[in-house]
């Protein structure tokens, strides 16, 4: 028996039991808080400094159930089946991860040069998955990082290329093994490290299969 036969149905107890107490039953009184201050400032608060109360609750809140569902399809298993998927609705959903978990003291980005979008087969929350760990990479050694982060992709004939491209003065050991890492997407594949002076940047081109206007 090997170590993934023997962590493998754990694992996905683990990650079940957490997906049930934190996001689903957190979410809720989450979401309680929020319908409550929703209620009370609808009615009417005659005091300012209440009403302001109410309101950064209301936004905190929020903000909390956002984190909440991030955090819960970042926590579900995937099927292991690719799924074709729009590149600028995989840019904008892995761009809402990113932003919810990303320190402030990071700016970040998207770009799209054209105005042609692209059909893809891809794990979808695989890649988010790989994409949040190239950030977690480059700032959980950093106190306060600081720098910038840009997401971006461009039509290239038959492929479409997808760019992740960091501005931080991270040291961390793993930039020399993350074209490997993001290599496991998909079996077509192709990673490289870009130079750029300055950043670290990798691209990623994957077979368009279809091409949509915008």
């Amino acid at each position: 028996m090997t170590y993934d036969d023997l962590v493998g149905p754990f694992d996905r107890a683990y990650k079940e039991f957490l997906l049930r107490r934190v996001v689903h039953d957190l979410g809720n009184s989450i979401s309680g808080i929020n319908s409550l201050s929703d209620y009370h400032l609808r009615s009417g608060v005659n005091d300012p400094v209440l009403e302001e109360s109410l309101a950064l609750i209301r936004e905190s809140a929020e903000l909390a159930r956002e984190l909440l569902v991030a955090v819960g399809t970042l926590l579900q298993t995937s099927d292991g089946q690719e799924e074709l998927v729009s590149v600028q609705s995989l840019i904008v959903d892995t761009s809402k991860v990113i932003s919810l978990l990303l320190p402030r003291s990071v700016k970040f980005e998207t770009s799209c040069d054209g105005h042609t979008d692209a059909v893809i087969s891809i794990l979808r929350d695989e890649f988010v998955r790989k994409i949040l760990s190239l950030v977690a990479m480059e700032v959980v050694d950093l106190r306060v990082p600081s720098g910038s982060m840009r997401l971006s992709w461009v039509m290239q004939g038959t492929k479409v290329q997808i760019r992740f491209l960091s501005t931080i003065q991270s040291a961390s050991p793993l930039r020399e093994r993350a074209v490997s890492f993001l290599a496991e997407l998909s079996p077509g594949i192709e990673v490289k490290q870009v130079a750029e002076e300055g950043a670290f940047s990798l691209s990623i081109d994957l077979p368009v299969v279809e091409s949509v206007e915008s």
